[in-house]
């Protein structure tokens, strides 16, 4: 018989075919089929939320001057004057709209395709840090929507899509994915660092510290084409913080909870 992989706490990962049993295939089947409602749900909530607040301008408009306000208060490097350096370089400014557009959802999407064929035993718990971010970030989407800095009129930002194209963005619509008044968290940023993180942690290939580029040159992405605020990538680091949070005190709990069943049933 071979000997399955394993890790420790977790079940084994896939067996080859002549330890896999009549069941396998029902199993992987309810697995993939578990996945698929859980991701397609996850994105069905991403645009059902993002569409709540997507028509609330004039408070999208009165937040991004209060979000532009406590930056400066704080003295944080002002995003227009950043974006005056590359506008000169009309051939970078399309790049990063290109990486903007292109990198969010196939990056991720193949983060976790990675994760679930190659580092099984880490898939759920990877799964679940980009469901609870997404889930609490939607919720700030829909408390608190935010217009991006192009939208602001008088400080100097150049909407770079809409000039130097390509654009993800048209005139604002509620029934479009993505809502253009929720720049606060940035997700663009978020998803990112989870990739980069789970890349790193799980890979022991010592080119996987170059994933790190990844969120690096989206934190300038997001920023250099106006898109989202300096504090749009600080309240999603907030949020996967909670993420961790949360992750720690299920940990935590579980043994607690299967050490009291045994004793539960030792006594019964």
């Amino acid at each position: 018989m071979a000997i399955t992989a394993t890790h420790p706490g977790h079940a084994p990962l896939v067996p080859h075919d002549t330890d896999q049993g009549p069941g396998w295939r029902s199993r992987m089947t309810h697995q993939l089929l578990v996945e698929i409602v859980v991701l397609g749900s996850l994105f069905l909530l991403y645009r059902f939320g993002r569409t709540l607040s997507s028509d609330h301008v004039e408070a999208a408009l009165r937040n991004a001057n209060q979000v532009w306000v406590f930056e400066r208060s704080w003295n944080f490097v002002s995003e227009a004057d950043l974006q005056r350096f590359i506008l000169g370089s009309p051939d970078l400014i399309v790049w990063m709209n290109r990486y903007y557009i292109a990198m969010h959802f196939p990056t991720t999407i193949l983060f976790l395709l990675w994760t679930y064929v190659f580092h099984a035993h880490a898939y759920t718990r990877t799964r679940w840090r980009f469901v609870i971010p997404t889930f609490l970030a939607l919720v700030v989407h829909t408390l608190y929507p935010l217009a991006p800095p192009r939208m602001l009129d008088g400080l100097g930002f150049v909407d770079t899509m809409a000039v130097y194209g390509p654009s993800a963005y048209g005139p604002p619509d509620p029934g479009a994915v993505a809502n253009q008044f929720a720049a606060m968290p940035s997700l663009h940023f978020g998803w990112a660092v989870l990739v980069a993180f789970g890349v790193v942690t799980l890979s022991s290939s010592r080119w996987r510290w170059l994933v790190l580029l990844h969120p690096m040159i989206t934190l300038a992405v997001i920023v250099l084409t106006a898109n989202h605020y300096w504090v749009d990538a600080i309240a999603v680091i907030v949020l996967i913080a909670a993420a961790f949070a949360v992750e720690r005190m299920v940990i935590v709990t579980k043994p607690r909870l299967a050490g009291v069943r045994r004793r539960g049933a030792q006594t019964a």
